[in-house]
């Protein structure tokens, strides 16, 4: 059994454990983020660089975003993921708040990479994604709550491109072979591991031509998440 196959198993039991949306329980610890750190807790400039260094990602910080209520203490523009020899860009070049920048790179890296080339034989080329960072609310709706993406703290990925020519799109056109139905699948199955909240095709129109990712906390701590 190779990495990729354990990954997808460990994942999909936890996925399993966890349900596909619960709230989180109540508790008196303080709020936390996904690495134990206090919510209201603002990474240092040289703990995003090394932290994105270390995980071989091409970026640039960009001035701190402030823009009626939303904002982005410290975001990063970024361009691109260093696989081995493979430097894989992000299309949209998205604009993010470093942790989330950082959980995605220990995604694409860690998982799909291996999940494309166990499924579909070839590795990344690119991924498509929205900008990330966009001021408004969620699912574009004039009134209610600030949507993840108005804090950087959302990506939108629309499709995979392989080095051999393929795109892989999140929604498929035509019905999809059983290799990249497979694929797809074990990367929204595995996305729950790394993400609070995940959401494609099927979840809701809003969602149905991409993945959602974000790491909106569900309550006080990060032991739930929701994954449609």
């Amino acid at each position: 059994m190779n990495f990729a196959q354990l990954a997808l198993i460990a994942v999909t039991i936890g996925c399993l454990l966890h349900g596909p949306a619960v709230l989180a329980q109540a508790t008196d610890a303080p709020p936390q983020d996904v690495d134990g750190v206090i919510a209201e807790g603002t990474m240092s400039p040289a703990a995003c660089q090394q932290r994105l260094a270390d995980r071989h990602v091409t970026f640039s910080f960009t001035p701190p975003v402030v823009e009626g209520d939303c904002a982005i203490p410290l975001p990063v523009r970024l361009q691109s993921l260093a696989i081995g020899a493979d430097d894989i860009p992000f299309s949209g070049e998205p604009t993010l708040d470093c942790r989330m920048a950082e959980r995605l790179a220990d995604w694409i890296g860690n998982v799909v990479a291996p999940l494309a080339q166990h499924h579909l034989g070839a590795g990344l080329a690119a991924v498509e994604t929205g900008p990330g960072y966009v001021c408004r609310n969620r699912n574009n709706e004039a009134a209610g709550k600030l949507s993840e993406h108005a804090k950087g703290n959302a990506l939108d990925i629309f499709a995979f491109a392989l080095n051999d020519g393929r795109r892989v799109a999140v929604r498929p056109t035509d019905q999809p072979t059983p290799a990249v139905a497979a694929f797809l699948a074990a990367v929204r199955v595995t996305a729950c591991g790394y993400f609070l909240t995940v959401l494609g095709p099927g979840s809701d129109a809003a969602h149905a031509e991409h993945l959602h990712l974000d790491l909106r906390l569900h309550g006080r701590t990060a032991n739930y998440r929701i994954c449609e």
